[in-house]
């Protein structure tokens, strides 16, 4: 007796049981419609009815206005997915969907994009426009939930912080832009780009960027679950966005605290991480540990040119930091207020000497580059080592990845990539994304996110226009960077001054979208297709035993190749390097990845 059919029978109700749907949402659909490509739903409201666990939901390019004054949340997220079966709310290939907020304004505070539910991840959106109707926060993107993903936003010309983690625990906030927010009503003081203030702990904010901002880039004050912030960026925080007007507190990572004196929570005080991150020009401090009534880790860190560098004030007079491996440059001294814990192995108290020519660039505009295709950090120059920098080798091991004899200083180790995206972050299966086209991160290889690039001037009184040949709005260059010596020197860099004030939002390329395409598809690729032939090899074994003729079995085509995912304008500010000016590979002669 064969047990074979009933091992089909198991796999063919396996691959029902785990199909999963695509719906898709445009800017001119309908509600009433089916919710396919040639027919789809007009809201994420409505997608979200119809999704479950495991659903992509694509979202195509336009704008989608929310406007009026009986609402006050643009989208609000409430229906989970699973630990294995995120629901996934994506931009549709190179499409850049953007949430316009600026005529949303009731008489409360207002929310753009409200996660209150788990597992789920968002893609590729465009959030700007926030408005602060009465004195308190509003938020742009606010979380509170666990296991979220929120990958590639652009969010920018809020009166209200970026991106916020309230609630939650483990979520992941990876290669997103949070820039050009400013608060009116409270004078700027809760402008920040991106927050965490959970009582859940684990929460991660990875290859970020925060930038003109009014209050701080980072901020993880009142948190009392764990934060962590790696391989981000912060600059020019702290002033009324495009102005030198002193606003906010101007921390690039303001990296916890409980006030003075401190109401520590019951849970105790938690330990936050800050690694591999890059601050500069940030009003008054670069990385600030706010009268943390503990120990932070700060590791791997590189800063610049802020009001102070490194400013480790603690409340109660003895702190137990670790820092290790940063580095301090140019104005803005080294470390102050370090009063205990341990500091070994950093650039102020190792006999090294930082100067400029440790660096391929001290190019500013660099940091508002266009970003990569798969939506991290771009590969630039600026404050990487040049070969042959004092300041190589020179670090602790902390059980991270560094090539050569010891690790580096500061957030780019020379030899090793320090922008690639997570992989383990939830992808869309292959056969529906396109595959990784470019080598990239598995299904995401051709996915696409709102970045830097074709950005809207932005919005209000003290929204910027941008640089004249196309630098992202609000950032000029005051002085172009004469680029890299031939020889590999490096190059003077141009830096980061506020551009002229615009009127208002510029209009957007695209009012909506005007293409439609195919029917939906399923994304259990593998399962339909093993299904299918499986269920033709049983039907065939049964044709065989009764001699009975049998007509050929019909199989539907999975899995379509799609063009890469591209930035939708690339519009890179000057560069005062060529795009050679990069760090070179040099062989590893040690690698450990603990």
């Amino acid at each position: 007796m064969s047990i074979v059919p009933v091992c089909v029978l198991g796999v063919l109700f396996l691959g029902s049981d785990v199909r999963a749907e695509e719906l898709f949402v445009a800017a001119d659909g309908s509600d009433s419609a089916a919710g396919t490509m040639q027919a789809p739903f007009g809201s994420l409201e409505r997608a979200q009815q119809a999704a479950a666990p495991g659903d992509t939901v694509w979202i195509r390019g336009g704008v989608y206005r929310f406007s009026g004054t009986s609402r006050a949340v643009g989208v609000s997220f409430t229906k989970s997915g699973t630990a294995d079966k995120p629901i996934r709310y994506f931009a549709y290939q190179a499409e850049v969907p953007i949430f316009d907020l600026f005529e949303l304004k009731p008489q409360e505070r207002v929310t753009g994009l409200d996660v209150r539910c788990n597992d789920i991840h968002l893609r590729g959106l465009e959030v700007r426009g926030v408005r602060q109707q009465i004195v308190g926060d509003s938020w742009s993107v606010r979380v509170r939930g666990d296991r979220n993903v929120l990958e590639r936003l652009n969010v920018h010309d809020g009166q209200a912080p970026g991106i916020f983690i309230t609630s939650g625990a483990s979520n992941l906030i990876l290669n997103c832009d949070s820039h050009h927010n400013y608060d009116p009503l409270e004078s700027g003081g809760n402008g920040d780009g991106f927050g965490c203030h959970s009582t859940g702990g684990d929460n991660v904010l990875r290859g970020c960027r925060a930038w003109a901002n009014s209050d701080d880039g980072y901020d993880f004050i009142n948190a009392p679950g764990t934060c962590t912030v790696e391989r981000s960026w912060a600059f020019r925080n702290g002033f009324v966005p495009d102005t030198n007007m002193a606003a906010g507190n101007g921390a690039g990572f303001k990296s916890g605290g409980f006030g003075s004196p401190p109401k520590i929570p019951s849970s105790g005080v938690p330990r936050h991480v800050v690694r591999f991150n890059l601050a500069f020009r940030n009003r008054a401090q670069g990385f600030y540990a706010n009268h943390h009534p503990g120990g932070l880790d700060f590791l791997n860190n590189t800063a610049f040119a802020n009001g102070v560098n490194f400013d480790m004030l603690v409340e109660g007079g003895t702190s137990t930091h670790e820092l290790h491996n940063n580095l301090a440059a140019g104005s803005g001294g080294t470390v102050m207020r370090f009063t205990g814990g341990d500091d070994e192995g950093n650039s102020w108290n190792l006999p090294v000497m930082v100067t400029n020519a440790d660096f391929v660039s001290m190019d500013e505009m660099q940091a508002v580059a266009a970003r990569q295709a798969d939506g991290s950090l771009p590969e630039i120059g600026l404050m990487h080592l040049v070969q042959g920098s004092d300041l190589l080798d020179r670090g602790l091991d902390i059980g991270q990845p560094f090539a050569g004899s010891k690790p580096d200083l500061g957030a780019f180790e020379y030899g090793v990539s320090m922008t690639a995206p997570d992989a383990g972050v939830p992808q869309p299966d292959a056969g529906v994304d396109g595959g990784a086209a470019d080598g990239g991160n598995g299904g995401a290889g051709g996915q696409a996110g709102a970045g830097v690039s074709g950005q809207s001037g932005g919005g209000g009184a003290n929204a910027g226009a941008g640089a004249a040949t196309g630098a992202v709005p609000g950032m000029a260059a005051s002085s172009a960077g004469v680029g890299a010596a031939p020889t590999g020197g490096p190059g003077q860099g141009g830096t980061l001054a506020p551009a002229q004030p615009s009127s208002g939002p510029s209009a957007p390329a695209a009012d909506g979208c005007s293409c439609r395409m195919a029917e939906r598809r399923s994304s259990s690729a593998w399962f339909g297709v093993t299904g299918l032939l499986l269920a033709a090899w049983l039907a065939r074994r049964r044709r065989t035993r009764r001699r009975t003729a049998a007509g050929a079995a019909e199989r539907e085509e999975i899995g379509v190749a799609r063009a890469h995912r591209g930035w939708p304008v690339d519009r890179r500010p000057a560069r005062g390097t060529p795009d050679t000016d990069k760090p070179q590979t040099r062989t590893a002669t040690a690698w450990r990845d603990r």
